[in-house]
Protein backbone atom coordinates (compact mmCIF):
# COMPACT_ATOMS: atom_id res chain seq x y z
CA UNK A 1 0.00 0.00 0.00
CA UNK A 2 1.30 3.63 -0.87
CA UNK A 3 0.94 6.05 2.24
CA UNK A 4 1.23 9.40 2.80
CA UNK A 5 1.67 11.10 6.09
CA UNK A 6 0.80 15.02 6.07
CA UNK A 7 1.30 16.87 8.93
CA UNK A 8 -0.75 19.77 8.53
CA UNK A 9 -4.07 20.24 6.26
CA UNK A 10 -1.91 23.31 4.59
CA UNK A 11 0.65 20.61 3.13
CA UNK A 12 -2.61 19.14 1.54
CA UNK A 13 -3.21 19.37 -2.06
CA UNK A 14 -6.30 18.61 -3.84
CA UNK A 15 -4.78 15.95 -5.99
CA UNK A 16 -3.25 14.37 -2.94
CA UNK A 17 -6.76 12.54 -1.83
CA UNK A 18 -8.56 12.54 -5.17
CA UNK A 19 -9.58 8.72 -5.91
CA UNK A 20 -7.75 8.19 -2.00
CA UNK A 21 -8.99 7.35 1.37
CA UNK A 22 -7.98 9.76 3.76
CA UNK A 23 -7.67 8.73 7.83
CA UNK A 24 -7.60 12.68 9.34
CA UNK A 25 -6.34 12.09 12.87
CA UNK A 26 -6.82 15.12 15.94
CA UNK A 27 -5.91 12.77 18.59
CA UNK A 28 -6.18 16.14 21.40
CA UNK A 29 -8.89 16.36 21.21
CA UNK A 30 -11.30 16.06 18.05
CA UNK A 31 -11.04 13.01 16.66
CA UNK A 32 -11.53 11.07 19.93
CA UNK A 33 -14.70 13.46 20.48
CA UNK A 34 -15.88 12.44 17.63
CA UNK A 35 -15.25 8.54 18.10
CA UNK A 36 -16.94 8.76 21.81
CA UNK A 37 -19.88 11.00 20.87
CA UNK A 38 -20.92 8.19 17.80
CA UNK A 39 -19.87 5.23 20.70
CA UNK A 40 -22.33 6.92 22.66
CA UNK A 41 -25.00 6.98 20.55
CA UNK A 42 -25.03 10.50 18.59
CA UNK A 43 -26.97 10.47 15.13
CA UNK A 44 -23.83 12.30 13.62
CA UNK A 45 -21.41 14.81 13.22
CA UNK A 46 -21.63 17.96 11.31
CA UNK A 47 -17.77 19.37 11.10
CA UNK A 48 -18.02 23.20 11.25
CA UNK A 49 -14.88 25.18 9.56
CA UNK A 50 -15.81 28.26 12.11
CA UNK A 51 -17.83 29.18 14.92
CA UNK A 52 -19.83 31.05 13.18
CA UNK A 53 -21.13 28.76 10.50
CA UNK A 54 -21.76 26.35 13.24
CA UNK A 55 -24.33 28.61 14.69
CA UNK A 56 -25.83 29.75 11.46
CA UNK A 57 -26.47 26.05 10.39
CA UNK A 58 -27.37 25.02 14.05
CA UNK A 59 -30.25 27.92 13.61
CA UNK A 60 -31.14 26.76 10.40
CA UNK A 61 -31.63 23.59 11.30
CA UNK A 62 -33.83 24.72 13.77
CA UNK A 63 -34.79 21.21 15.78
CA UNK A 64 -34.41 20.52 19.33
CA UNK A 65 -32.26 17.29 18.96
CA UNK A 66 -29.02 19.49 17.66
CA UNK A 67 -26.02 20.45 19.62
CA UNK A 68 -23.80 23.10 19.31
CA UNK A 69 -20.69 22.04 20.29
CA UNK A 70 -17.15 24.52 19.41
CA UNK A 71 -14.07 24.89 21.24
CA UNK A 72 -11.58 27.78 21.20
CA UNK A 73 -7.81 27.75 22.81
CA UNK A 74 -9.03 24.06 24.50
CA UNK A 75 -11.97 25.65 26.07
CA UNK A 76 -15.87 25.79 25.55
CA UNK A 77 -16.82 28.44 23.71
CA UNK A 78 -19.89 30.53 25.61
CA UNK A 79 -23.28 29.66 24.90
CA UNK A 80 -22.29 26.43 23.32
CA UNK A 81 -23.76 22.93 24.29
CA UNK A 82 -20.21 21.35 24.54
CA UNK A 83 -16.85 21.67 23.76
CA UNK A 84 -14.14 19.41 23.08
CA UNK A 85 -13.48 17.10 25.86
CA UNK A 86 -14.33 13.55 25.12
CA UNK A 87 -15.38 13.28 28.63
CA UNK A 88 -18.61 15.49 27.95
CA UNK A 89 -19.88 13.27 24.90
CA UNK A 90 -21.45 10.73 27.30
CA UNK A 91 -24.93 8.49 26.68
CA UNK A 92 -27.27 11.09 28.48
CA UNK A 93 -26.21 13.99 26.35
CA UNK A 94 -25.81 13.26 22.74
CA UNK A 95 -27.65 10.33 22.34
CA UNK A 96 -29.73 10.67 19.22
CA UNK A 97 -28.26 13.68 18.67
CA UNK A 98 -26.42 15.49 15.87
CA UNK A 99 -23.57 17.43 16.39
CA UNK A 100 -22.35 20.87 14.88
CA UNK A 101 -18.44 20.69 15.66
CA UNK A 102 -15.96 23.81 15.31
CA UNK A 103 -13.07 23.16 16.32
CA UNK A 104 -9.45 25.01 16.68
CA UNK A 105 -8.05 22.20 14.24
CA UNK A 106 -9.99 19.31 13.80
CA UNK A 107 -12.93 20.05 11.89
CA UNK A 108 -10.75 21.98 9.73
CA UNK A 109 -9.11 19.03 8.85
CA UNK A 110 -11.97 17.03 7.84
CA UNK A 111 -13.23 19.86 5.60
CA UNK A 112 -9.98 20.16 4.18
CA UNK A 113 -9.96 16.47 2.94
CA UNK A 114 -13.79 15.76 1.52
CA UNK A 115 -11.99 15.70 -1.66
CA UNK A 116 -11.20 11.92 -0.85
CA UNK A 117 -12.84 9.08 -2.36
CA UNK A 118 -13.81 8.17 1.88
CA UNK A 119 -13.09 10.02 4.57
CA UNK A 120 -12.28 8.82 8.18
CA UNK A 121 -11.43 9.57 11.49
CA UNK A 122 -8.67 7.80 13.80
CA UNK A 123 -7.28 7.85 17.07
CA UNK A 124 -5.46 5.57 19.14
CA UNK A 125 -9.56 5.00 20.05
CA UNK A 126 -10.30 3.48 17.52
CA UNK A 127 -7.34 2.30 15.65
CA UNK A 128 -8.27 -1.65 15.41
CA UNK A 129 -11.69 -0.38 13.78
CA UNK A 130 -9.58 1.76 11.22
CA UNK A 131 -6.87 -0.88 10.40
CA UNK A 132 -9.67 -3.39 9.86
CA UNK A 133 -11.01 -0.64 7.49
CA UNK A 134 -7.68 -0.28 5.41
CA UNK A 135 -7.38 -3.76 4.48
CA UNK A 136 -8.00 -3.78 0.96
CA UNK A 137 -6.47 -0.17 0.23
CA UNK A 138 -3.91 0.63 -2.38
CA UNK A 139 -3.63 4.00 -1.60
CA UNK A 140 -4.09 6.01 1.48
CA UNK A 141 -3.58 9.36 3.10
CA UNK A 142 -2.87 9.91 6.62
CA UNK A 143 -3.65 13.37 7.53
CA UNK A 144 -2.71 15.49 10.96
CA UNK A 145 -4.55 17.85 12.12
CA UNK A 146 -1.71 20.22 13.99
CA UNK A 147 -1.49 22.22 16.24
CA UNK A 148 -2.73 26.14 15.12
CA UNK A 149 -1.36 25.15 12.09
CA UNK A 150 1.96 23.52 12.49
CA UNK A 151 3.55 20.42 13.72
CA UNK A 152 1.52 18.37 16.39
CA UNK A 153 3.54 15.28 18.11
CA UNK A 154 0.31 13.34 18.98
CA UNK A 155 -0.88 13.24 15.70
CA UNK A 156 2.54 12.14 13.70
CA UNK A 157 3.35 9.60 16.74
CA UNK A 158 -0.38 8.44 16.29
CA UNK A 159 0.20 8.16 12.25
CA UNK A 160 3.18 6.17 12.91
CA UNK A 161 1.91 3.72 15.54
CA UNK A 162 -1.30 2.87 13.03
CA UNK A 163 0.95 2.28 10.36
CA UNK A 164 3.13 0.11 12.90
CA UNK A 165 -0.02 -1.64 13.95
CA UNK A 166 -1.37 -2.16 10.38
CA UNK A 167 1.80 -4.05 9.19
CA UNK A 168 1.78 -6.28 12.74
CA UNK A 169 -2.47 -7.17 11.98
CA UNK A 170 -2.69 -7.29 8.15
CA UNK A 171 1.28 -8.68 6.87
CA UNK A 172 0.63 -6.20 4.03
CA UNK A 173 3.63 -3.47 3.53
CA UNK A 174 3.20 0.04 3.28
CA UNK A 175 5.35 0.82 0.42
CA UNK A 176 6.11 3.51 -0.67
CA UNK A 177 6.34 6.21 1.74
CA UNK A 178 6.52 9.63 1.15
CA UNK A 179 8.76 11.22 3.58
CA UNK A 180 6.52 12.41 6.30
CA UNK A 181 4.98 8.71 6.13
CA UNK A 182 9.24 7.61 7.34
CA UNK A 183 9.19 10.15 9.64
CA UNK A 184 5.73 9.13 11.55
CA UNK A 185 7.05 5.51 11.94
CA UNK A 186 10.11 6.15 13.44
CA UNK A 187 7.92 8.61 16.17
CA UNK A 188 5.10 5.88 16.15
CA UNK A 189 8.19 3.79 17.52
CA UNK A 190 7.75 5.66 20.71
CA UNK A 191 4.15 5.39 20.65
CA UNK A 192 4.07 1.77 20.64
CA UNK A 193 6.10 1.58 24.11
CA UNK A 194 3.15 4.49 25.41
CA UNK A 195 0.67 6.48 23.89
CA UNK A 196 0.22 8.37 27.26
CA UNK A 197 3.70 9.15 28.23
CA UNK A 198 3.98 10.61 24.71
CA UNK A 199 0.83 12.70 24.79
CA UNK A 200 2.15 13.83 27.93
CA UNK A 201 5.25 15.14 26.94
CA UNK A 202 3.99 16.66 23.58
CA UNK A 203 3.33 20.49 23.76
CA UNK A 204 -0.52 20.35 23.46
CA UNK A 205 -0.48 17.79 26.34
CA UNK A 206 0.97 19.81 28.29
CA UNK A 207 -1.11 22.80 27.82
CA UNK A 208 -4.30 20.70 28.43
CA UNK A 209 -3.09 19.67 31.46
CA UNK A 210 -2.14 23.41 32.56
CA UNK A 211 -5.70 24.26 31.73
CA UNK A 212 -7.39 21.60 33.79
CA UNK A 213 -7.77 18.60 30.96
CA UNK A 214 -5.03 16.36 32.13
CA UNK A 215 -7.62 13.69 32.59
CA UNK A 216 -8.78 13.92 28.81
CA UNK A 217 -5.19 12.35 28.15
CA UNK A 218 -5.78 8.91 29.07
CA UNK A 219 -8.71 8.85 27.53
CA UNK A 220 -7.34 10.17 24.24
CA UNK A 221 -4.54 7.33 24.79
CA UNK A 222 -6.70 4.15 25.32
CA UNK A 223 -6.19 1.58 22.48
CA UNK A 224 -9.22 0.43 21.02
CA UNK A 225 -10.81 1.93 24.09
CA UNK A 226 -14.39 3.20 21.79
CA UNK A 227 -14.31 0.93 18.22
CA UNK A 228 -16.23 2.96 15.98
CA UNK A 229 -14.93 3.92 12.35
CA UNK A 230 -16.77 7.54 11.69
CA UNK A 231 -16.85 8.06 8.22
CA UNK A 232 -17.79 11.19 6.25
CA UNK A 233 -20.58 10.99 3.88
CA UNK A 234 -22.65 14.05 2.62
CA UNK A 235 -21.01 16.50 5.12
CA UNK A 236 -21.73 14.55 8.45
CA UNK A 237 -19.44 12.34 10.12
CA UNK A 238 -21.58 8.82 10.92
CA UNK A 239 -20.78 5.41 12.45
CA UNK A 240 -19.50 2.96 9.71
CA UNK A 241 -21.90 -0.31 9.54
Amino acid sequence: MEVRVFFTPSELMEEAVRGRTVVVLDVLRASTTIVAALHNGARGVIPSGSLESATELVVKLGVDDVLLCAERDVRQVEGCDLGNSPAEYVSETVKGRLLVLATTNGSGAILAARGASRVLIGGYVNVGRVIDALAREKELVLLCAGNNGGFALEDAACAGFLLRRYVEDTGHEVLPLNDGAWVALELGKRATRSPLRLLRRSAHGRYLDGEGFGDDLALCAAVDSWPVLPVLRDYIIVPSE
